[in-house]
C-alpha cells in the first residue's frame, strides 16, 4: 500500500461503524466491476455493521485524470444498479472532483452508514 492508501484503511477501517475491511487482491486477483474497456479493481471492500458493502477506490490528489473519471463513472454505476446494500467511494485526499469525495467527507458519509 502507499501512504495515501494506508491512510484511507486506517482512517476508515477503524471507524465504529466499520465491521470489517479488505485489500483487495490486484488485477486478474481480486473483485472487480466489469467495465466496457477496461475493468476496475477497487482497492478496498469494507463491510459495515449495518450490512452495507462498500467498495473503495483511493487516488492522490495528482491523480485527477480520464483514467480516474472512467472508474469513478464505472464505480457510481455499479453502486446505482448494485442496490441499497452496496455503495462505491472514489476518495481523493483534499481535491474535489466530481462523482468522488475528498477524505474526510468519505469519512463523514461512511460513519453514517
Amino acid at each position: 500500500m502507499n501512504n495515501f492508501e494506508e491512510r484511507v484503511a486506517m482512517e476508515l477501517g477503524t471507524s465504529s461503524n466499520i465491521e470489517f475491511w479488505h485489500r483487495n487482491l490486484e488485477r486478474g486477483k481480486g473483485f472487480y466491476i466489469n467495465g466496457f474497456k477496461a475493468n476496475h479493481y477497487p482497492d478496498f471492500i469494507m463491510r459495515t455493521k449495518s450490512g452495507k458493502t462498500i467498495l473503495v477506490e483511493t487516488k492522490g490528489d495528482h491523480l485527477d485524470n480520464t483514467d480516474s473519471a472512467a472508474k469513478c463513472r464505472l464505480g457510481n454505476e455499479w453502486e446505482k444498479q448494485a442496490g441499497n446494500d452496496f455503495a462505491y467511494f472514489m476518495i481523493f485526499d483534499k481535491k474535489e472532483v466530481h462523482g468522488a469525495y475528498t477524505l474526510d467527507k468519505a469519512k463523514e458519509l461512511i460513519s453514517g452508514m
